[in-house]
């Protein structure tokens, strides 16, 4: 009998442990025993990623990925986007920060990361060059928009070289491409917009060496038209587990097709979104940037006014906030003033003839107060721009020699495209963009059956047979410049022989005067 209760005994102790270890009920004892004596334990900085709980998990980069992510010198800042996916819904999940540091000697600094404008993390700069990760948990608050908006600030001192204005640079920090979202979703992440959006807003388009000609002509349109739409697309040499076939190609486009294109003469925005929105908080001086391109072929507006709105924080005494602005190195606007009130605004015209096809402008404020020695760093400042601040187009309009054919290409609908020979992933991507940037907004681009009005040709093929009437162009990577460049076609002019280019005939070109 004494026997049977041992038994027993046993048997309910092994349950009872077994029971503790599924639970986690151990663990979460000691956890809350170190809380109590050592008080609260917190989760800073690791160097393993911790598994989100559920089966179906997701990798979202950061929006544009490719973009280098650079901070350099005290007070730096960025800012980089995730979007969530809209098909299956994240429950759960964290935020890594992959970064690499180069930071001298002496140097007493901290990189800030902030979700929304609230800090939630930060990393302590060491001397030397490293590699550092930071965990950042979510909520289901983080999750409640479209994006997740992560910001980065570059905050210290260098307490060992000397002070002054011609201090150098003391610590850089690289945000890494590997940085991203970790999420545990409410079903797998299979539809094709969600994986655009896991790879950074990126559409992958897969171009495999044994992809057909025929196929390669219906994908590679369907590409431009993703381009067309302003979504941010790439040709890769890939199969389908890595980028988007041409079904998948199409449902990405049945979301976007109701979209209007961009407006190019509403006002554009500089501090909605990106490096210049939030509050920056320095000691003597910071600065925005702004970078804006007027595209060939795009009837693009010339802006001709700069609306700036700043947030300014109150000076002691008689100091004098001072604001400079600049358009492509050349002075637009430099004021005094004292900051008495919270918002500051002033309208400035931008000359048509000082602007090109790639465009700066940068605003820099900063203070007369006085410094106390070479390395008295002076008062904390704050500032900030509004979202109000933006390029207002004027009348002029930005043209070159695309516009004269897009008008001519603009009374065809549909155009009809023809290739002579399979593409590279490469080619592909350069000669999409070539017929993103020609095709009128309002034309929808077709593969040709009898007769096309564009046709790709690819270097050691048989040339085409040129219409006997008719104005036709050729469109080709300049040599030197690395630039499109478009001409006429000439009467005995020869067709180029060693690089892919666009042959181009509103006229229409017979497809069996084309080499297959």
């Amino acid at each position: 009998m004494r026997m049977i209760g041992i038994g027993l005994m046993g048997f309910l102790l092994a349950g009872v442990a077994l029971l503790l270890s599924t639970m986690n009920i151990l663990e979460q004892g000691q956890h809350m025993v170190r809380q109590i004596v050592a008080g609260p334990q917190l989760v800073f900085e690791h160097r393993l990623a911790a598994s989100a709980p559920g089966n179906d998990t997701a990798e979202i980069l950061r929006s544009n990925p490719d973009h280098p992510v650079i901070l350099a010198g005290f007070p730096a800042y960025q800012s980089v986007a995730f979007t969530f996916p809209k098909d299956a819904r994240p429950t759960s999940g964290y935020l890594q920060i992959n970064a690499t540091t180069q930071v001298l000697a002496g140097v007493e600094g901290v990189l800030r990361i902030s979700i929304h404008n609230t800090r939630r993390g930060e990393l302590l700069l060491r001397p030397g060059e490293a590699g550092r990760s930071l965990q950042i948990p979510l909520s289901l608050s983080d999750f409640a928009g479209d994006q997740l908006v992560v910001s980065f600030s570059l905050q210290g001192t260098d307490t060992q070289q000397q002070c002054g204005p011609e201090d150098g640079i003391a610590a850089i920090v690289e945000i890494e491409t590997t940085s991203a979202l970790h999420l545990t979703l409410n079903e797998p992440l299979v539809s094709a917009r969600d994986r655009v959006h896991a790879w950074g807003d990126v559409v992958r388009v897969s171009w495999p060496a044994w992809l057909q000609r025929d196929e390669q002509l219906r994908r590679l349109l369907l590409g431009v038209d993703a381009k067309r739409h302003g979504l941010r697309t790439f040709f890769l040499a890939a199969g389908e587990e890595d980028a988007l076939t041409t079904v998948a190609l199409r449902e990405v486009l049945a979301t976007v097709s109701g979209a209007s294109e961009p407006a190019v003469d509403d006002p554009q925005a500089l501090a909605r979104s990106g490096v210049n929105v939030g509050v920056r908080r320095f000691h003597h001086a910071t600065s925005w940037r702004a970078r804006y391109t007027l595209e060939d072929g795009g009837k693009q507006r010339i802006p001709a006014y700069l609306d700036v709105r700043l947030a300014l924080g109150d000076l002691f005494g008689d100091h004098l906030w001072s604001l400079t602005v600049t358009l492509n190195n050349r002075l637009l606007l430099q004021d005094s003033f004292k900051a008495k009130q919270r918002e500051y605004g002033v309208r400035i015209d931008l000359p048509a003839d000082w602007q090109g096809a790639h465009n700066q402008i940068e605003i820099v404020a900063t203070t007369n107060a006085e410094r106390n020695g070479v390395c008295d760093q002076g008062p904390e400042l704050v500032a900030e721009m509004l979202p109000e601040t933006q390029l207002v187009p004027g009348e002029d309009v930005y043209a070159g020699p695309i516009d004269d054919l897009r008008a001519v290409l603009g009374a065809l609908d549909p155009i009809y495209v023809s290739l002579t020979a399979s593409l590279t992933a490469m080619q592909a991507e350069q000669i999409a963009g070539w017929l993103a940037q020609i095709a009128p907004p309002s034309a929808t681009l077709k593969p040709a059956q009898q007769t096309a009005h564009i046709v790709i040709v690819n270097p050691g093929d048989m040339h085409p047979s040129l219409p006997e009437s008719g104005s036709v162009w050729v469109l080709i990577q300049g040599a030197d410049t690395g630039t499109v460049d478009l001409r006429p076609l000439q009467p005995g002019q020869g067709l180029p022989a060693t690089r892919a280019f666009l042959l181009i005939a509103p006229a229409g070109i017979e497809i069996g005067g084309v080499a297959s």
